[in-house]
């Protein structure tokens, strides 16, 4: 039968200041093996197979980045693997990475 999607969620949030961390949180059904994050492309990714059940339908993998940067920021998405074959993807999540307000001179015209 088809495999439920699963779905991504950020915490503490999407907007994450600079040399903050985030935790990507990845939802399936019961039985999941392995949790894939997945960036913008299908070849960037980290898997996990240390999966906890977290209700009795649901199951979930945790992705921390401990201090992002701005080529942390971008479209993330989730699959999983379960009775030998992968689920389809979430949605998008994208990651905004918020620099301190830093305004920089504009550079000088060259004569």
């Amino acid at each position: 039968e088809d495999l439920p999607r699963p779905s991504i969620s950020a915490e503490p949030g999407t907007v994450i200041p600079l040399g903050s961390h985030v935790t990507f949180v990845c939802r399936g059904p019961v039985g999941v093996h392995t949790f894939r994050l997945e960036r913008e492309s299908r070849s960037l990714y980290n898997d996990s197979e240390d999966v906890s059940q977290t209700s009795p339908s649901e199951s979930e993998a945790r992705f921390r980045i401990d201090s992002v940067s701005e080529g942390n920021a971008g479209p993330y998405r989730c699959v999983y693997y379960k009775a030998s074959k992968w689920s389809e993807q979430s949605d998008y999540l994208e990651l905004l990475v918020k620099g301190e307000d830093v305004t920089w001179p504009l550079p000088q015209s060259q004569f």
